[in-house]
């Protein structure tokens, strides 16, 4: 097993493979959340975790495809208890944006299928990474924003793998 979270994300930044992998499982889980015709009602209130009174968990396989796909436009994580991608009640990273953040809607009539779509997907991520030999890891999403920050973001801010944003070919 890699001994840190910043360790296991740097070991696999920059796998187009997995990136165009987690691309395709993303917009399945995109159309299947569609399918249920959900709406946002508070335009992110959920993003300021402390406030909402709720915690967001992560893979490792969606860290690493997040940070591969954010690291140009790096936020830092800070205390306030609110994602640093949540920016005037918007998303800043939607494209990259883990699949919590993707299946959770406040509205009271959408909660009948979360739940069930969240472990189905969730053990889908652990077969990805079992793929793609990445330890499964499941954390808080600000703790390991904050860890990455101070252990890797000179190695995300700047590409140099020579793989773009979204994993599909190289940046002049």
């Amino acid at each position: 097993m890699t001994d840190s979270l910043a360790q296991l994300v740097l070991a696999h930044l920059g796998n187009a493979e997995l990136h165009r992998a987690m691309a395709a499982f993303f917009a399945e889980v995109d159309q299947s959340i569609a399918r249920q015709n959900p709406v946002c009602r508070n335009r992110g209130a959920c993003c300021c975790f402390d406030s909402f009174g709720h915690e967001l968990y992560v893979t490792g396989v969606e860290l690493i495809y997040f940070v591969q796909g954010q690291r140009a436009a790096w936020r830092r994580a800070d205390a306030t208890g609110v994602c640093p991608y949540h920016v005037g009640g918007e998303c800043t990273a939607r494209s990259h944006r883990p699949l919590g953040c993707r299946i959770f809607y406040c509205d009271p009539d959408t909660r009948d299928w979360q739940q069930a779509e969240y472990e189905r997907r969730q053990g889908e991520l652990r077969r990805l990474g079992l793929r793609f030999g990445v330890d499964y890891r499941y954390v808080e999403w600000l703790s390991a924003l904050r860890e990455l920050d101070g252990a890797i973001s000179p190695a995300i801010r700047v590409p140099s793998d020579g793989i773009d944003a979204d994993g599909q070919g190289m940046i002049e």
